[in-house]
């Protein structure tokens, strides 16, 4: 039985190992394969995240439930043991994320060429995909080796569709295979950025690089997320920001969203805390009153919204001024206008939509015969080797569906 996998990145070197016994033709249309592998974890590579399947989901944004099964016959030990028997030594770090102990993500495309190449499949670089046909009883492949200009038709019994999203396309995951995916009759959400910094209309120049640690960040319908975020050129980034853009990915611009500076403290608790630091300093001029309580850089941007004189003595503040200042340490504004784009998003919210794919074996619900496995599916995560371990997952259960369909 013949497979094809389009697609070299994690999803598609596990598909084209896990369809044992079936002859496997990988077809990557950049130079080499794992690209995006190389870049993933600022090199490092954060291949999966120590949990249980409750925790994991819970850290799913889009189309959880649709998870369940493939983390059931693919666990977080699972990656583990996959990348430990082929020659990647891995570790657990704080947050259970987990790397190869050599802190380079190459191994990790390493360890999965070689578990593919053990199941014996061919594996093509720069070769592109020009069309892809239904037939009776498969599919027909047209295709072109880039360095030698070889076309070639070829015919195999099952597609494993592995292409990925559209964020970072130097690394091939550019939208291109979307058409042909199309054209076999599935549908394609529009792809978002996601985990990518935001763009907001309020600069702060003057506080670009601050890193703002243990505060909140708030929009409406969105839990608050609690954690450290920056202050950027164009607007804020950092781990909640990150979070927060995951799960507003779909959102309309512009947005607000609001900065709590204190979210251990309740506004009286604050109101306290500013009361007693005033109070040690009452012959002090405002703007040079609050430093015990804020980051020196930001804290201009907090004076220019308090409607207060930064000459102002604070032994003049009123009480009434002094429970407003609270409010806005706890409730700092923002108008979101944009993001970083697809092009520095870590992943794309978006894809394959999946009440199209049977989720417990990863084959098309529309098309029998052609599977799908990674960052292609309309499925994402938040930061902490979720994602990278979804595309694991997802190539594994399709790789042993499609073999062991095919052998039927």
């Amino acid at each position: 039985m013949n497979i094809a996998v389009i697609g070299g990145g994690a999803a598609g070197l596990t598909a084209a190992g896990s369809a044992k016994g079936a002859n496997v033709v990988l077809f990557e249309h950049t130079e080499k394969i794992g690209k995006k592998i190389y870049i993933t974890g600022k090199g490092r590579c954060n291949f999966t995240n120590v949990c249980d399947n409750q925790t994991f989901l819970q850290n799913v944004v889009t189309n959880a439930p649709f998870l369940r099964s493939a983390l059931s016959k693919f666990t977080p030990y699972d990656a583990m043991e996959l990348l430990n028997a082929n020659g990647c030594a891995t570790k657990t770090e704080r947050g259970r994320r987990a790397f190869p102990l050599s802190d380079k993500a190459s191994d990790v495309t390493k360890a999965l060429r070689k578990y593919a190449e053990s199941n014996g499949a061919e594996i093509r670089t720069d070769c592109r995909i020009a069309d892809i046909t239904k037939t009776a009883d498969g599919f027909v492949i047209n295709s072109l080796d880039v360095a030698s200009h070889t076309k070639r038709t070829e015919k195999f019994d099952a597609v494993i569709m592995c292409t990925g999203g559209i964020s970072y396309s130097v690394t091939g995951s550019d939208g291109s295979s979307y058409g042909l995916i199309e054209k076999l009759g599935h549908a394609v959400i529009s792809g978002k950025p996601s985990l990518v910094e935001l763009y907001v209309k309020e600069r702060m120049s003057e506080a670009e690089g601050l890193t703002l640690k243990n505060v909140a960040v708030r929009t409406d319908g969105i839990k608050p997320i609690f954690g450290d975020m920056m202050i950027t050129d164009n607007g804020v980034s950092g781990p909640i920001i990150l979070t927060l853009s995951a799960y507003a990915a779909r959102r309309d611009f512009p947005y607000n969203i609001s900065v709590d500076f204190k979210p251990a403290m309740t506004a009286e608790e604050l109101d306290t805390r500013i009361l007693r630091d005033f109070g040690a300093q009452l012959n002090k001029q405002f703007k040079n009153a609050l430093d015990l309580l804020l980051p020196k850089s930001i804290i201009p941007y907090i004076i220019n919204r308090s409607g207060i004189s930064s000459a102002r003595q604070v032994n003049s503040i009123t009480k009434s001024e002094r429970r407003r200042l609270a409010e806005l340490i706890k409730n700092f504004g923002l108008t979101v206008v944009g993001n970083a784009g697809l092009e520095r998003a870590v992943v794309t919210n978006g894809g394959v939509d999946v009440k199209q794919i049977d989720p417990k074996t990863m084959q098309s619900r529309i098309t029998a015969g052609l599977y799908f496995g990674g960052e292609i599916l309309d499925v994402d995560a938040l930061t902490g080797g979720y994602n990278f371990h979804i595309a694991l997952a997802t190539g594994y259960v399709a790789g042993t569906s499609a073999a062991e369909q095919t052998h039927d």
